[in-house]
């Protein structure tokens, strides 16, 4: 991956959620999702590069699309939340550590979604 300055239309996106969340991102990263069958499987943002305890911020711009969250150690606790096109979903303190994450696929025909990550590289 080869890193490439922020466009006028992200720095203005990455400084409105820079206030809103207190936090200072470096980066970004951008996703498509095509349609129901594009998905990312269970996972955490827990690389080295972001540190302990990252704070994550994500845009959803375009489909609305189901992310859910599976606590590691209780398996009773689950969330399903509904990210709706323009919404910020913000991950901290312990999330990474003790959460997984992901988009599933779906069988329902969807339009395209866009997933703008911002992180904090260290």
């Amino acid at each position: 991956m080869n890193p490439h300055p922020m466009t006028p239309t992200l720095n203005a996106i990455h400084q409105r959620i820079q206030e809103v969340s207190d936090a200072n991102f470096t980066s970004v990263l951008l996703n498509l999702y095509r349609d129901g069958k594009d998905s990312n499987g269970w996972h955490a943002d827990n690389e080295k590069a972001l540190g302990k305890s990252p704070k994550i911020a994500s845009i959803s711009l375009g489909e609305e699309r189901f992310f859910h969250l599976k606590h590691r150690k209780i398996k009773t606790l689950r969330l399903k939340i509904k990210l709706h096109s323009g919404s910020l979903l913000l991950m901290e303190g312990d999330t990474q550590e003790q959460w997984l994450h992901q988009i599933p696929k779906t069988a329902k025909p969807l339009t395209a979604r866009i997933n703008l990550t911002f992180r904090k590289i260290i």
